[in-house]
């Protein structure tokens, strides 16, 4: 068997995970700084669908949006959390890039 230095990304499930030096939960950010990537461009999220027959992790999501009636837009900087929440409750909202 041959011991190689070079490291290969790792693939699970079939996508490659990024393995850190350091974890994030650990990472010392000064007040102000985020550890997303903020971004100039802006996205229109509109619930479209009723949060009644939903899991509570995503009527949670929806509700941190700002989101409470049907047809009801919110407009947000495109980040990567919030890429995270609309995700989650992709089946119940509609994103328009502005």
């Amino acid at each position: 068997m041959a011991i190689t230095d070079k490291k290969e990304p790792l693939y699970i499930n079939g996508k490659y995970v990024v393995t850190s030096t350091e974890p994030l939960h650990n990472a010392n950010f000064q007040k102000g700084e985020c550890p997303y990537t903020i971004t100039d461009k802006k996205v229109r999220v509109t619930l479209i669908k009723s949060t009644v027959a939903c899991l509570k992790g995503q009527i949670a999501t929806v509700e941190a949006l700002g989101l409470h009636k049907i047809r009801q837009s919110k407009i947000f900087n495109n980040s990567e959390a919030l890429q995270g929440m609309l995700f989650k409750v992709r089946h119940l909202v509609q994103v328009d890039e502005i």
